[in-house]
């Protein structure tokens, strides 16, 4: 209990410095809890400036801050740090990704799981499988694709600047 009031803190604190950049007239909440969608608070149409957490599955437009949960599914852009068994962001994740499973289309960040897929990254992947089709950065993994690059498969190691 004092961890999670702890979590929430911080996600409180971090949400005040950061700057609103969501799409006008979309709800904005500094904490969103769900069991699994459409089972939360508030609504998945909400963005989060501060803390979400998904116990089974969760869904929201935007989110700023701190993602904690088994499937955490964001439908626009997310900045900050997620930590669950599965990632998804819809648009740009900017940030730390951590996971069995991180997908993001375009990623200015660093992503470290099992399998991390996106369309476009800035950053790094480190996993046992990484892929992306443009790259500029790093992959660390037994299985990298980099789909622009001349060698678009290399173990181990591939990069793209």
């Amino acid at each position: 209990m004092r961890r999670l009031c702890l979590m929430i803190a911080v996600a409180l604190t971090l949400a005040v410095g950061v700057q609103n950049v969501s799409a006008k007239d979309i709800p904005m909440t500094p904490v969103m809890i769900s069991l699994m969608t459409p089972a939360q608070a508030p609504s998945p149409e909400w963005n989060v400036k501060g803390l979400r957490i998904d116990l089974l599955y969760g869904r929201c437009q935007n989110l700023y801050g701190l993602d904690v949960g088994l499937v955490n599914h964001t439908v626009g852009k997310e900045v900050g740090l997620a930590v669950g068994v599965v990632n998804i962001v819809e648009e740009k994740f900017t940030g730390l990704q951590f996971g069995v499973v991180n997908v993001a289309d375009r990623s200015s960040a660093l992503q470290f799981g099992v399998y991390n897929e996106a369309d476009d990254v800035s950053g790094f992947q480190i996993g046992v499988i990484n892929h992306t089709r443009l790259m500029r950065g790093v992959q660390i993994g037994v299985i990298n694709v980099i789909e622009n690059n001349d060698l678009p498969f290399l173990p181990i190691i591939n990069f793209f600047f």
